[in-house]
């Protein structure tokens, strides 16, 4: 069967989605069709991802989606209209294709994902990956959202569609309605609004396919820095390199940033290498960063 994986990015998203998408094909042999959402994505750039993509073995289609769609809808901070475009999945992709996996760009594929891909719905529209920050260690979010204790709170990254049901049943403009209603009050807009607006339709799959690379707690800190065993028994399948600090910056130092480096490096200029060299007082930085949020709780920004 084919995978159906499909990005939603812009012109400033490119090189994490030539990353994601290089790891990808290397770890995966099955036949893969990749699909573009956009609504802006300049012709250069375009046939940058379909060269990339026909390079690695695959193939590639970009649809334009109308940017007037959600003009309406909340952003805020490093958010664009295009994560919402996610949801319009079931209903631009070609009828035939029963299933369809939406990646965010800043993830490192890091074995076969068929297991996700292949899972059974059991009657759902979706298939996605709690968020372990948010159930462990920001339960007010769940309560500002009004989720009981029987939902868990899902990261959006990572979300395997269920087309011919959320065709049959997904109304847009209801969810429409709903956003005007409620959007006003969503910290990550469209992240909340499937939390909220498709609780009872979610499949939970597991934490190995949206890994967040983030430290979660002082134990997990000093086992992760002290403990190669520790390291290596983690089961990662995607790792999800959520929060505002982000892999391709020189001050990123959590988990999984040598991994990500190593497929950086071919994209780089040469200025661009010098200023990601290890550096002594970022990687302390990083540190003392990471224990000051899993000491004193600082909100984590995932996406």
């Amino acid at each position: 069967m084919q995978l159906n994986i499909v990005i939603t990015v812009d012109d400033n998203y490119m090189r994490p989605a030539l990353i994601m998408l290089e790891s990808l094909f290397e770890h995966n042999a099955a036949p893969i069709h990749i699909w573009l959402l956009h609504s802006n994505v300049c012709d250069d750039n375009l046939k940058r991802l379909t060269a990339h993509v026909e390079k690695l073995g695959g193939v590639f289609t970009d649809i334009r989606v109308d940017g007037a769609l959600f003009e309406g809808a909340p952003v805020n901070k490093y958010f664009t209209k295009e994560m919402y475009y996610r949801l319009l999945i079931p209903q631009l992709l070609p009828e035939s294709e029963a299933r369809a996996l939406y990646l965010d760009p800043d993830i490192i594929i890091r074995g076969d994902i068929r297991r996700l891909y292949d899972m059974d719905f059991e009657g759902h529209m979706m298939v996605a990956i709690p968020d372990y920050l948010g159930d462990s260690y920001y339960p007010e979010r769940k309560r500002k959202l009004h989720l009981g204790e029987e939902y868990h709170y899902i990261n959006s990254g990572v979300i395997l569609f269920n087309n011919p049901l959320m065709r049959e049943r997904f109304d847009l403009d209801d969810m429409f309605g709903f956003l005007a209603r409620e959007g006003g009050a969503f910290e990550f807009p469209d992240q909340d609004l499937i939390n909220v607006y498709f609780k009872d339709a979610i499949l939970y799959a597991p934490r190995e396919f949206n890994f967040t690379t983030e430290y979660v707690g002082i134990g997990d800190f000093l086992k992760y820095v002290l403990s190669p065993r520790y390291r290596r028994s983690e089961q990662v399948t995607i790792a999800h390199y959520m929060g505002k600090c982000k892999p391709w910056k020189p001050s990123y130092y959590y988990k999984y940033y040598g991994l990500y480096r190593s497929y950086l490096q071919k994209y780089l200029t040469p200025e661009e290498k010098r200023a990601l060299r290890l550096r002594p007082w970022l990687v302390l930085q990083a540190v003392a960063s990471a224990v000051w949020r899993v000491i004193f709780g600082s909100k984590a920004k995932e996406v």
